[in-house]
């Protein structure tokens, strides 16, 4: 299984900002694309370094309507590449509850203390480097900003550890199964994870049960009704 997601979701002002600039997404590599040479946690840096490489999603560049008149949102993170447990570690926070001071944190839920937003707050550091790459004053327009932890991954998408999803050479190379008509799709699946790859693992699945000539009759009536292009 990959790593962990570290997210930065940010509402900006955008007074002044011309978005026709501006694209819909970015990839920025906080420490250059074969990074800085570091060991961290064992591992060599490298473009798939921890928090190296972060995704900025910037869709109101394509919507407008995504947010009010006069702001964007922003979204920044490190996909795959935060490790996990650095944040199932106890804290002696005074803040902390007894329960929260003597057990591993498993979830946001029992990790209510100001150790935990330091934590968070410390760890967004490159997303925030990699917001003002793109927009500089990012921070003074900032109207509101949410971190979203490995936590939150692990507590409300259930996934274990947090993870990402299924690493590539962790996929299966196919949906078949030895049940009849019974056939997996998702990111457990070749192509593997992202929101594109599970598509495609959902149409290889679909084209696999239903015939060419079916299948050209649907697109053909999909298209009759407007539905596709």
């Amino acid at each position: 299984m990959t790593g962990s997601f570290l997210h930065l979701h940010v509402a900006l002002d955008a007074k002044d900002l011309d978005l026709d600039k501006l694209h819909p997404h970015y990839t920025v590599m906080d420490r250059g694309l074969e990074g800085d040479g570091a060991v961290i946690h064992g591992v060599e840096d490298g473009p798939c370094g921890e928090l190296n490489m972060i995704a900025v999603s910037n869709p109101c560049v394509i919507d407008r309507t995504l947010a009010p008149e006069g702001y964007i949102v922003v979204h920044a993170y490190g996909a795959g590449n935060e490790p996990f447990d650095i944040w199932t570690s106890p804290t002696n926070d005074s803040s902390a509850t007894k329960d929260t001071a003597t057990e591993p944190q498993v979830s946001g839920e029992r990790y209510q203390s100001s150790t935990y937003e330091a934590l968070k707050n410390a760890r967004a550091v490159p997303l925030w480097r990699a917001i003002e790459s793109i927009i500089p004053d990012a921070r003074d327009r900032t109207v509101l900003a949410l971190i979203g932890s490995p936590l939150t991954h692990a507590r409300f998408l259930r996934r274990p550890n947090g993870t990402y999803g299924a690493a590539f050479e962790d996929c299966l190379k196919d949906g078949s199964t030895p049940i009849p008509n019974f056939v997996l799709a998702g990111d457990g699946v070749f192509p593997g994870i992202g929101v594109p790859a599970v598509a495609l693992s959902g149409a290889s699945a679909a084209n696999g049960m239903v015939g060419v000539v079916n299948q050209w009759m649907c697109m053909d009536e999909l298209k009759s009704k407007g539905a596709i292009n």
